[in-house]
């Protein structure tokens, strides 16, 4: 008789399709058709390596002699143009190559890697980018094409494909609901994310920082929210900076009897909404799989034992699963 598979695996399989869903989603995004989306050229390459540095490779129409060529970013009006390299390849077909470095205009004066030599870097203002192609020939004359999004190469893999960025900026490549190409650039909304888990013999030391937020706003204590009943408790906080550091004890989860709990870990900000705190940006597809905490016991001054798991819910968030044991154990 065949096995039925276990509640578990079941949920496990659930979200494995909703994260796999949503990876293709996050590449397209519906933006309205412009006057410009035809005639188009397919992109033979186009990525962005380290989240920064835009890689681009496309094929010369046949009907059309190119004496230079150049990648527009935005508009007719007033668009970021990009020199590309034409080659010869050994079939005879041209292509138009170009490298460059996209980071946001609005967040210059933060700290960026250096540009590496004979590479361009150009500043773009928040919001979508569609991306097209111009031709020149020898007299002048201009062709100019939408870019279609390159075909996808390969499955997905163990990392997505424009990883985070440090300073909580992200420019991603896109596509329209018609398949047009498009950056999009900009800056997340404030978040809390964990730097360290330490589990001691007494306490479990949370280290985290806060994300896309201003020095004035590097305040608050973390909550330990119940999930059955929403009961909170509020643990101070030691903050230098945007990081901040607070210690768990046994006591601050309450009198929880031997039935294991659930508590989602949550930043308290004066005057703003509570932020959960949830795992590092990394550019890994699926961290819970990767991230692992183990579970552990935690002695209180009273000699009372409480296990206690931390672990990463499927959204990212920082939870604990926790209980006493029972006495005599």
């Amino acid at each position: 008789m065949r096995q039925l598979p276990t509640p578990h695996k079941v949920m496990r399989k659930g979200y494995d399709v909703v994260r796999s869903a949503r990876s293709r989603l996050d590449s397209l995004v519906l933006v309205p058709p412009s006057a410009d989306d035809w005639p188009r050229v397919t992109a033979e390459h186009l990525s962005l390596l380290d989240g920064r540095t835009l890689n681009f490779c496309v094929r010369v129409p046949g009907e059309v002699t190119a004496s230079s060529a150049s990648l527009l970013l935005g508009g007719s009006s007033s668009p970021v143009v990009v020199p590309l390299t034409l080659v010869q390849r050994g079939d005879g077909q041209v292509e138009a190559q170009g490298t460059a470095v996209l980071d946001l205009l609005e967040a210059d004066a933060d700290t960026h890697p250096p540009v590496p030599a004979g590479m361009r870097r150009f500043l773009l203002g928040s919001g979508q980018w569609r991306l097209s192609v111009v031709f020149t020939d020898p007299a002048g004359t201009e062709r100019r094409f939408a870019l279609a999004k390159a075909p996808r190469l390969m499955a997905d893999g163990p990392t997505v494909p424009e990883p985070v960025r440090p300073d909580g900026t992200y420019c991603r490549l896109i596509a329209s609901g018609t398949g047009r190409a498009y950056v999009s650039v900009g800056r997340d909304d404030a978040e809390a994310e964990i730097l360290s888990v330490k589990i001691g013999w007494s306490e479990v030391t949370l280290e985290g920082r806060l994300v896309n937020a201003s020095a004035g706003e590097c305040t608050g204590d973390v909550e330990l929210v119940r999930r059955s009943g929403k009961a909170a408790r509020t643990v101070p906080v030691t903050w230098h900076g945007d990081v901040f550091t607070c210690a768990l004890r046994v006591a601050d989860f309450g009198d929880l009897g031997t039935k294991e709990q659930i508590f989602d870990v949550r930043l308290q900000r004066p005057r703003r909404r509570a932020l959960k705190i949830s795992r590092q940006r990394t550019d890994v597809r699926s961290p819970r799989d990767v991230f692992r905490m183990p579970h552990r016991l935690l002695t209180a001054d009273d000699d009372s034992v409480l296990r206690i798991n931390p672990y990463y819910t499927p959204i990212g968030s920082l939870a604990f699963r926790a209980a006493h044991l029972p006495t005599g154990c």
